[in-house]
């Protein structure tokens, strides 16, 4: 009986820590998009493919660029890719990898001035 209640107990607990875990776990690859403010222009990464989509989506006469950057483990941040938008119809894309358990992330800037977005940091999927 005291190990049949022990054994469920260890079981509820291995569960909650799996749960915890996968909770508190960085973001695993799986399609990031972010979008300059007013939702204007985006910059989306799609998993299937490490492709990198840009799209400027209001005709203001300045297009968007987007980079893709690699944070190394020595603080270092190396930018990857960059992708440019603007002046014709439809989005550019381009391809990057992202390989393993390096952290990347992706900034969107419109070319007309103002701040930049930075997406949250993202890992390859296992």
């Amino acid at each position: 009986m005291v190990s049949s209640i022990l054994k469920r107990g260890a079981l509820v607990g291995a569960v909650g820590a799996v749960v915890f875990g996968l909770a508190a776990s960085p973001a695993m690859a799986t399609d990031v998009g972010i979008h300059l403010p007013s939702g204007r222009d985006s910059m989306t990464f799609i998993d299937d493919g490490d492709k990198f989509k840009v799209c400027d989506t209001h005709a203001d006469g300045h297009g968007v660029t987007g980079y893709v950057r690699e944070l190394t483990a020595d603080g270092d941040i190396v930018v990857e890719a960059t992708i440019d938008d603007g002046g014709d119809s439809g989005c550019d894309t381009r391809e990057a990898d992202v390989y393993g358990h390096t952290p990347h992330d992706m900034v969107l800037c419109w070319n007309g001035g103002g701040s930049c977005v930075v997406s949250p940091v993202f890992r390859e999927s296992d």
